[in-house]
């Protein structure tokens, strides 16, 4: 007698991963990965116009046009306290889930910012406004914040070396300054009240540049555009 043997076949369905349904959270991650990737590809081809608008440009003009354009009724005070560095250090929590998408290219002022000007710039300056006495400083906001003049004692102040050198009272201690026409040792106090002067630019297309200019404070925003090899203010 012959028996039969009965095989029963169990078959489970196997998921490929490629098929398999992606969860909500991975579709947006994806889409956000996605749109991240289009956006740098905007920059980059934005960057690469406004590079190609810069080698034709004179910033070096720009500069002085900017000072020539200052208004010197809105300066009273004997010292001008220009920002010369900024930086915002910030401190921030990362997502796991999130896409961080890293810009790739700098389409603000990659090619016209604060770090365009010298230290020739800020002599020039203080050759137009010839009865003040000017003095750089730095400003960092946020996560470790800090302001003060550029001293001698720290090395990142080698670019001001042709500048006069004058003292806090409090502190001693020596920093750089530019005037003219003032002869006489600087020694002023941490309370001193001076005028402050910013700027802050935007490389535009077209063969402009937008200068954000802070007076005391006060915001008000220019357009400069290069024109016939000079630079015009649109009004």
């Amino acid at each position: 007698m012959k028996v039969k043997i009965l095989y029963i076949l169990f078959i489970f369905p196997v998921l490929i991963p490629s098929q398999a349904k992606r969860s909500p959270e991975k579709e947006w991650y994806n889409s956000q990965r996605i749109k991240c990737q289009e956006q740098n590809q905007k920059d980059k081809a934005e960057y690469m116009r406004l590079k190609k608008e810069a080698s034709e440009m004179d910033f070096y003009e720009l500069t002085r046009a900017i000072i020539n354009d200052l208004d010197k009724t809105q300066f009273t005070r004997k010292y001008i306290n220009f920002c010369y560095q900024f930086s915002q250090l910030l401190c921030d929590t990362v997502d796991p889930e999130e896409y961080n998408c890293i810009k790739e290219y700098n389409t603000k002022d990659p090619f016209y910012s604060r770090k365009s000007w010298t230290a020739g710039d800020l002599k020039y300056l203080g050759s137009v406004f010839d009865d003040k006495i000017i003095i750089p400083s730095k400003k960092s906001s946020g996560f470790g914040y800090k302001e003060g003049f550029y001293y001698t004692d720290e090395e990142t102040s080698s670019i001001f070396n042709s500048f006069k050198k004058g003292k806090k009272e409090e502190s001693e201690r020596e920093f750089f300054y530019y005037s003219k026409k003032d002869k006489t040792p600087l020694v002023i106090s941490s309370e001193e009240v001076m005028d402050t002067l910013f700027f802050d630019f935007q490389n535009v297309l077209g063969y402009k540049v937008e200068v954000n200019q802070y007076i005391n404070g006060k915001k008000s925003v220019k357009i400069f555009e290069y024109q016939n090899g000079e630079w015009v203010k649109n009004e």
